[in-house]
């Protein structure tokens, strides 16, 4: 059975990219099928060198990119260049795609990197690290809790200040992901454990291998922002008593083992509610935990970076005030109980009454004495406002 037809309509159909030329580089053959202009193959297969079997071309101007592969055959004393031709350009730009890629992978990791080593850290110490992955100048977070935003920004170097209110950012806010405002792309804007965050990056030249809006930075961010948002609630129930938001008794502990860092100078403030056992046993512990509450807040009016407020437990208080002078904390001590004449005048419900003792120590002084003093002071106090019928008490 001859099949030569057959063989050479098939070869038609799939045969593929094939030239031979004469010894002189004269066209012979060429397949019916070829991916490239046979002719710009042509010319370039006539310059490989003598001794060449194989070489790449590109070819800028027809956006071509091809292999050839050179056989010589000899016949009947006459010889023969078979080239094999391999367009190579579609490879290529795989090639590119996949390096391209690989590079947005490392990137991604290194971002991940530096992201998962400053999870002991505040939910912001991010942003540097996404500075640099996105190749951006400035990036932004704001965050919001229960009303009040938090604003962090890093250029050179990370900068948070308390901004104010949220009506004040709302526009920020109401962003969604891939909004711009004044030079900036919002990349995250979402709740996070009931906190608003929204995060914006300085939109980059366009010369960075990292996309910001990709979907791998918003989770790295999220899980990192919830990470440190749950971690910052542990602490802080850890360190606060529930019922009033002080410090609780552990907190001072820790903070007194090293004499609340050993300052110049300390004032030391005992308190103690007046009454609250007749108003626990006589109405119940719901006043009773009211009365607490509001002698805590009368407290909590005067704390500040250098003033920490503790209940110790019960309708105990200490408040501890370091590297002030003694004007300044005679001051604290009048503007506590400023607060607590206002808590009494702003409620119809009850009047609390606490006893206060105060001391101030400066140079080589003795916690544990100052404390002592403390103490006696506010017993003293405690039996004066009895004496006098100042005590805890409901007005209805």
């Amino acid at each position: 059975m001859d099949i030569s037809n057959v063989l050479n309509r098939f070869r038609e159909l799939e045969e593929k990219n094939i030239l031979i030329t004469d010894e002189h580089g004269k066209l012979l053959y060429r397949s019916v099928n070829m991916d490239l202009p046979p002719e710009l193959v042509l010319e370039k297969i006539n310059r490989i060198p003598e001794g060449i079997d194989e070489q790449e071309f590109m070819d800028k101007e027809h956006d071509a990119y091809f292999s050839v592969k050179k056989t010589v055959i000899v016949s009947d004393g006459l010889k023969y260049n078979c080239y094999s031709v391999t367009d190579i350009r579609e490879y290529t730009l795989l090639i590119q795609e996949v390096s391209s890629y690989t590079r947005s992978i490392s990137s991604m990791a290194k971002f991940q990197t530096s992201v998962m080593k400053k999870l002991s850290m505040s939910y912001d110490t991010f942003l540097p690290g996404l500075a640099d992955y996105c190749g951006s100048d400035e990036v932004m977070m704001f965050i919001e809790n229960s009303g009040i935003v938090t604003r962090s920004s890093y250029t050179d170097q990370l900068v948070r200040v308390n901004a104010g209110e949220r009506t004040q950012y709302e526009s920020y806010f109401s962003m969604k992901r891939g909004d711009t405002i004044d030079g900036f792309t919002c990349i995250l804007s979402s709740t996070v454990q009931q906190h608003a965050c929204v995060v914006l990056v300085k939109t980059p030249d366009g010369s960075g291998e990292s996309d910001p809006m990709d979907l791998s930075v918003f989770n790295v961010i999220s899980l990192f922002i919830e990470n440190c948002i749950l971690r910052d609630r542990i602490v802080y129930e850890s360190e606060h008593d529930k019922l009033t938001g002080l410090y609780n008794k552990g907190k001072y502990m820790a903070l007194k083992s090293i004499s609340f860092g050993k300052p110049d100078t300390i004032a030391i403030y005992n308190f103690d509610v007046n009454n609250l056992k007749h108003i626990n046993d006589t109405y119940g512990h719901e006043y009773g935990d009211a009365l607490i509450v509001m002698a805590a807040k009368s407290i909590a009016a005067v704390t500040a970076g250098n003033v920490y407020g503790f209940r110790m437990g019960g309708d105990e208080y200490v408040m501890v005030a370091v590297n002030l002078t003694e004007a300044e904390a005679e001051k604290i001590h009048a503007d506590w109980k400023a607060a607590l004449d206002k808590l009494n005048a702003d409620d119809t419900s009850m009047f609390c009454s606490m006893a206060c003792g105060m001391i101030f120590g400066s140079g080589d002084y003795d916690y544990e004495e100052l404390y002592k003093q403390a103490d006696k002071l506010m017993y003293e106090n405690k039996k004066a406002l009895k004496a006098n019928g100042i005590t805890s008490h409901l007005l209805n």
